[in-house]
């Protein structure tokens, strides 16, 4: 596998650890008020009936997944700053790699 195809592998994983807390909130509540017209509170449960089965408890806990972004953001800026700092060293090593077959 090319080093390019493992960099952007691991930035889109970067990327879901850091974005995914948030984006599973966000995506969850836009779902239910959206599609299934349901109304979504993170002070408290609202009933939200699909099918004749209560959704509303699982709406409610999905929408507190964005105070896990308290921590994945800070995390994924870490292992983004990580990679960058990878990416560079791997990027420098293939230019002086190239000028001395060149040579």
């Amino acid at each position: 596998m090319r080093a390019r195809t493992v960099f952007i592998i691991l930035f889109i994983l970067i990327l879901l650890v850091a974005l995914g807390p948030a984006l599973l909130a966000v995506i969850s509540q836009e779902i239910a008020e959206k599609v299934f017209g349901c109304q979504v509170d993170l002070n408290r449960v609202i009933p939200c009936v699909i099918n004749g089965k209560d959704y509303g408890q699982r709406f409610y806990d999905l929408g507190f997944l964005i105070w896990y972004s308290y921590l994945s953001l800070p995390a994924g800026g870490v292992l983004l700053a990580i990679w960058a700092v990878a990416a560079l060293i791997a990027f420098i090593v293939s230019l002086r790699k190239r000028k001395t077959e060149q040579a």
